[in-house]
């Protein structure tokens, strides 16, 4: 890119982002202001909450916004409230924050006082729109250059929920059944009922092939064979495949063979286990191989659509944007892995709390990082620990990672009773009811934010004075602590 030295440049906005699996936090420096540090919120539904509090007009909404300022980025914005919606044409000038419709609202389904009403930019995800409400640019307008630092949750939650695109697994003949066998350890050693879960991958394809331990081929590579399976699978709407041969990390010839056979097929994201986990042990090598293919399509595209959205820098040799891996480094997002993205967000919370630290002198620390569906906790004595496996769900992977304990409750979660004992997650709030840390907390919150399955939950942490309805209920926090712990509450 070439510059015009009459005509300077503006200086890119730094924004620094995290999406977790309810809200995602943006923190930014302006191009002019280097010492003011700006800060937004959204929900990672990729939309805005907010309460109407008057109805001055047919076409006029006043709301309630958590943020203080002129609200000029909900310019544009889709506005709905069940099966009402309507468009935000426009800011009315005034002390409250009044928005202009783009058609008066009928009044049996227009939303009335007190309702929340939901802003969004449709097929935008919340990474940009956290960059609109930051630097205040309506939908539909272009950002300003920027430049983005950005840790995201998305693969963790798309692995956990078993939402990944349908993935092909090719291994070498005789090894079908490696992923379903496993190590063949036990989770429960005493369980009567062994439930195996399902391999995250939708078909398996023996390669008829072999290789030596030190590299030799024993048995050719059949590429005919290759060929016709891809076809079929591709024929069903396949396109996403792992590639794990044996002793592939001595000689990968073979899964370089097999890769550029499936893209001649129509293979869209290949994945070989050489690539992304050089070592021996083909059974992890595979399920790495396998959890990195399946996540492919997910990210790929995610980060696509945010860096399409990113005007460009007048640095063109800069990326735009970079991603945090889960061994707490920034790469650009040509270079960023899936399997690297699993960690992403809590990693960035140790990182930063490590940096900080060392600027007061302290170099051991505990990082406590408490989200709204889980906790992570990480140690760091001088520098940083790492593991090279971790399991994420059911999946085993050989992926650099920083030493993080993560526990299965957060902020958002739910306490229930499940018949013999009082419980604590994993499921969480979430954004529904609307988190009521978005805006000062009101004494009517306590009975405005229910659970959406009825009164038997309650949100732990926000709302400790909900009685959960279990044989001895909790006790409120103003009493003695002896009383709580007894209950089981301390």
């Amino acid at each position: 890119m070439t510059t015009d030295p009459t005509h300077p440049q503006p200086a890119p906005w730094q924004l620094w982002i995290d999406t977790g699996g309810t809200f995602t936090d943006c923190l930014a420096i302006g191009p002019n202001d280097s010492q003011t540090l700006l800060r937004a919120k959204v929900l990672s539904s990729s939309a805005i909450r907010a309460r109407v509090t008057d109805i001055p007009a047919a076409d006029h909404l006043t709301i309630d916004l958590p943020h203080t300022a002129r609200p000029r980025y909900l310019v544009g914005m889709t506005a709905r409230c069940g099966p009402w919606e309507a468009a935000v044409a426009g800011l009315v000038d005034g002390p409250t924050h009044t928005i202009q419709l783009d058609r008066p609202s009928d009044p049996q389904s227009s939303p009335a006082i007190g309702t929340t009403i939901e802003f969004s930019v449709p097929n935008e995800p919340a990474p940009i729109l956290a960059a609109r409400v930051i630097t205040a640019t309506g939908a539909g307008s272009p950002l300003p250059p920027m430049r983005l630092r950005l840790a995201t949750t998305r693969g963790t939650n798309a692995l956990l929920q078993r939402k990944g695109a349908p993935t092909a697994l090719f291994i070498t003949r005789g090894f079908a059944d490696l992923l379903r066998i496993g190590t063949q350890q036990r989770p429960d050693l005493f369980a009567l009922e062994i439930i195996k879960p399902e391999p995250l991958y939708a078909a398996v394809t023996e390669v008829d092939e072999r290789l030596a331990p030190d590299g030799s081929v024993l048995r050719p590579l059949d590429l005919d064979g290759v060929r016709r399976q891809a076809d079929t699978l591709a024929a069903e709407g396949i396109t996403t495949a792992a590639v794990a041969l044996m002793h592939s990390t001595f000689n990968p010839a073979h899964e370089q063979a097999v890769a550029a056979c499936l893209r001649e097929c129509g293979f869209c994201h290949i994945s070989m286990s050489h690539d992304v986990a050089p070592m021996i042990r083909l059974l992890h090598r595979a399920e790495t191989a396998v959890v990195n293919a399946t996540l492919s399509p997910i990210i790929e595209n995610y980060l696509r659509d945010i860096e399409q959205a990113s005007q460009a820098v007048p640095d063109a040799s800069v990326p735009v944007l970079h991603v945090m891996t889960s061994a707490g480094g920034l790469v650009g997002s040509k270079a960023f892995r899936p399997k690297d993205s699993l960690l992403s967000g809590p990693a960035g919370g140790v990182a930063g709390a490590a940096a900080s630290a060392a600027r007061s002198g302290i170099t051991r620390i505990i990082t406590f990082d408490m989200g709204g569906t889980s906790t992570d906790v990480s140690r760091c004595d001088g520098d940083f620990e790492y593991r090279f496996e971790q399991t994420v769900g059911q999946a085993h992977l050989l992926a650099p990672a920083l030493a993080i304990e993560t526990v299965a409750a957060g902020g958002g979660s739910i306490c229930w009773f499940d018949g013999q004992a009082l419980r604590v997650g994993p499921e969480s709030a979430g954004r529904r009811p609307r988190p009521c840390l978005l805006r000062p907390l009101r004494a009517a919150d306590h009975h405005r934010c229910q659970p959406a399955d009825g009164a038997t939950r309650s949100r732990a942490v926000r709302h400790p004075h909900r009685r959960a309805r279990c044989p001895r209920p909790l006790q409120r926090v103003a009493q003695p602590r002896l009383r709580n712990r007894r209950h089981g509450c301390g």
